[in-house]
C-alpha cells in the first residue's frame, strides 16, 4: 500500500471521538448529576387555537391564536466557602424537572417535557484517564457540544431516544453531544501548561487531537452505556473529515424499529 493511501500515514488518519447519542437534558442530568459544572439548554412548546369566523365562514376566513412558551438554562457552577454554591444536586435537578413539566410539557400524556442541550462540561476524577496522559492529577474537565448527527449516526441516535419522543413529539433536531476538549483541571488554576489532552473543533475541524487510548477510556468509564459511543472519523489529506459508516458501531442491540429521518437538521 502506498504512502498516500496507507491508513497509518499522515495523508489518511482515523481519529476516535467520544460522543453521546442524545442531546436530552433529562438524559444528561440522569447520567452526570453533580459532575456537571456548565450547562446550556433550550426548549419551547407552541399551541395554536383556531376557528372560522362565522360571518365569513363561506369565504374560508379563519382566525388563529398561537401561544409559545420557551425555557432556557445557562448554568455555571459557582465556588463557595464550603464547596459549590449552586451544585446540581438531587434537589436542584428535581426542581428543574418540575419547572420543565410545568412550563414546556407537551399535551400528549405519554411524553415528558425536555430541553435540548447545546453544550455541557463535566468534571470527573479518574486515575484511569491520568494513566494514559501526561497529567499530574486525576481530575479533568470534559466539554461536549451539540452537533448535527451525521448520516451514519442518525438512526442509532433515534433508536436510543425512541422512548423519549424527542423528534416526533418534542420537535428536537437529531443532534449528538460530541466531546470537544479534555483539560486537566489543575492547569486552569496554576497555569503550568494548557493541560489539554484532547481537542476537536467539531465536524469541520481537519486536525483533531484525540489520543486513542484516552478516547477509549472515556467511552468505557465516563460515558453512560445508554448513550455513549466512539465515532471513528477519517481525515484525508487534511482536506476532508468524515464519519466512517463501516466502522461506526453504536452498540445498540435492542430490537427497536427504525425511525424516519426526513426533514431533520
Amino acid at each position: 500500500m502506498s504512502e498516500a493511501t496507507s491508513p497509518d500515514s499522515e495523508a489518511h488518519r482515523t481519529i476516535q471521538i467520544p460522543s453521546l447519542l442524545t442531546n436530552s437534558l433529562r438524559a444528561v442530568l440522569d447520567a452526570f448529576g453533580e459532575d456537571i459544572i456548565q450547562l446550556r439548554a433550550t426548549g419551547s412548546i407552541e399551541t395554536t387555537n383556531g376557528t372560522f369566523l362565522e360571518n365569513l365562514r363561506d369565504y374560508g376566513v379563519s382566525w388563529e391564536l398561537t401561544d409559545q412558551q420557551a425555557m432556557s438554562v445557562d448554568y455555571e457552577r459557582l465556588p463557595g466557602p464550603d464547596g459549590p454554591a449552586n451544585p446540581l444536586d438531587e434537589t436542584a435537578r428535581q426542581r428543574l424537572i418540575e419547572e420543565i413539566q410545568a412550563r414546556v410539557d407537551p399535551a400528549e400524556p405519554d411524553v415528558d417535557g425536555d430541553l435540548a442541550v447545546t453544550s455541557m462540561t463535566i468534571r470527573v476524577s479518574d486515575q484511569r484517564l491520568q494513566e494514559v496522559t501526561p497529567a499530574q492529577s486525576p481530575e479533568f474537565d470534559l466539554r461536549f457540544v451539540s452537533d448535527r448527527a451525521e448520516p451514519p449516526a442518525r438512526e442509532p441516535t433515534k433508536r436510543r431516544n425512541l422512548d423519549r419522543r424527542l423528534y416526533d413529539a418534542l420537535g428536537f433536531k437529531c443532534h449528538n453531544l460530541n466531546l470537544r476538549t479534555v483539560i486537566e483541571t489543575e492547569t486552569k488554576y496554576h497555569q503550568q501548561s494548557d493541560g489539554k489532552y484532547l481537542s476537536w473543533g467539531g465536524p469541520g475541524d481537519l486536525r483533531p487531537q484525540s489520543p486513542e487510548r484516552l478516547a477509549i477510556r472515556i467511552n468505557d468509564h465516563i460515558l453512560p452505556d445508554a448513550y455513549g459511543t466512539l465515532k471513528p472519523y477519517r481525515v484525508i489529506d487534511d482536506q476532508v473529515i468524515e464519519l466512517i459508516e463501516a466502522e461506526f458501531d453504536d452498540g445498540y442491540r435492542e430490537n427497536a424499529g427504525p425511525a424516519t429521518s426526513e426533514g431533520d437538521e
